[in-house]
């Protein structure tokens, strides 16, 4: 007895030893191969079998893995009837065996099991997570009673398989999914080399057609003054060969009509990159503000208004003059078109954190909340009233904009207009 004890002891310690080493190498396994050589290796000595068959399914997926001889066989099944077989067993639920010596087995007929040498068949059904099934089928040479640790032994195998055939089938779905990543990484990469070609080629179609334009517009306005100029200059003759108090009043309000559509090409002018050379010097602004002042004295007067100014800057601004001198003339403008008695417009220019600062001010009529939002708007005009040619305020953003500064408006009406201005100091080269 002592003996028989022993000779079962040690063949268990042998099959835990296969077991072991059978994990160890399906840890190690990378391919189906892999899986196949470790049943291969070690199947025989956990599980008395001459045929093994584990058949796995995974989300609709199945594959085999047939070990005889010393050789496995990988490959997924077709609906043969060793396949419906299994099926069976796994709708059971339940571990089925079947022996010779009860009778032909005809549910293996044409299959791997339906061989003369094979006396007992065996098969373990096991479900997992997730649509995921395993039947472990092990047949033998000779009728073999089972117990517990037979089935112990067929689930761990079963158990490991599944573990690392479901651990494959996650890596392989990784590098599918990394390649078809891969793919449309490369199809966008084609798609925004594409789409940058086309945007610079839009690009420079654009600035080649407003360069056209402003040319166009440059030159149409420049036109168009020279014709002003000879009505003005009939008009001003007509005035010395007449003594007609009719004629002379048609020839003033003729005046006043040329000198304001004169006055609206000037300020479209000012926007054209054609309409003043474009080199830099210092700006003084006090002189800027000097002669805008004088330009408007009699304006001013005519209202019994005031302009006041006063510039305080720690360090030199260099930039286009003439830019300077439009913002100005056309904040000024504006703040004469929208008077009420009393004016006083004061401007305030001082330094602060490297930027230059304009506060421009008035105490006239004040703009309504409900189109402060449209005062920048081309053409714009604050009432059916207005006299202004609805450019002044776009032209003094636009030319903000293109000293890279910004400005803001707080307005109350019937009270009282701010703009802030702010400029960098340092222009880019």
């Amino acid at each position: 007895m002592d003996s028989t004890a022993g000779i079962l002891q040690h063949s268990q310690r042998l099959r835990y030893e296969a077991l072991s080493s059978f994990a160890t190498d399906l840890n190690k396994a990378i391919s189906f191969k892999d899986i196949g050589d470790a049943l291969t290796a070690h199947a025989k000595y956990i599980i008395d079998t001459y045929l093994l068959r584990i058949c796995h399914t995974h989300q609709g997926e199945t594959w085999c893995f047939e070990v005889s001889r010393g050789v496995c066989s990988i490959f997924r099944p077709r609906n043969n009837a060793i396949r419906k077989f299994e099926l069976g067993v796994l709708a059971n639920g339940l571990p089925v065996s079947y022996s010779v010596a009860d009778g032909p087995i005809d549910v293996l007929k044409r299959t791997a099991f339906n061989d003369p040498k094979i006396l007992y068949v065996r098969a373990l059904p096991v479900c997992y997570f997730e649509d995921q099934s395993i039947i472990i089928t092990t047949a033998a040479k000779e009728a073999v009673s089972h117990v517990d640790l037979d089935f112990k032994f067929l689930r761990s195998i079963a158990d490991l398989a599944a573990n690392k055939l479901l651990q494959l089938e996650l890596v392989q779905e990784i590098k599918k999914n990394n390649k078809e990543l891969k793919r449309k990484n490369q199809q966008i990469t084609r798609l925004n080399r594409d789409l940058e070609k086309t945007v610079v080629t839009r690009t420079a179609e654009v600035t080649a057609a407003n360069q056209e334009l402003l040319t166009l517009f440059y030159r149409t306005s420049h036109d168009f003054r020279a014709p002003l100029a000879n009505i003005m200059g009939l008009a001003n003759l007509a005035k010395l060969v007449t003594d007609d108090e009719n004629a002379l009043d048609l020839f003033d309000k003729c005046e006043q009509v040329v000198h304001k559509l004169d006055g609206m090409l000037s300020k479209l002018n000012v926007l054209s990159t054609y309409s003043y050379e474009t080199q830099v010097a210092e700006v003084d602004f006090k002189q800027i503000l000097r002669e805008l002042k004088a330009k408007y004295q009699s304006r001013l007067d005519d209202v019994g208004g005031r302009l006041v100014f006063d510039v305080h800057l720690t360090e030199k601004h260099v930039c286009n003059t003439h830019t300077y001198i439009n913002i100005f003339d056309n904040l000024i403008e504006n703040s004469l078109t929208f008077h009420k008695g009393g004016l006083l417009v004061q401007i305030y220019l001082f330094s602060f954190k490297g930027n230059l600062v304009i506060k421009f001010s008035d105490n006239g009529q004040g703009i309504p909340p409900r189109v402060i939002g449209k005062i920048y708007d081309m053409y714009y005009r604050g009432h059916s009233e207005s006299t202004g040619s609805g450019l002044g305020l776009y032209v003094v953003r636009r030319l903000v904009k293109s000293l890279g500064g910004e400005i803001y408006v707080q307005s109350k009406l019937k009270q009282y207009t701010y703009f802030f201005i702010k400029v960098p100091l340092k222009q880019p080269a």
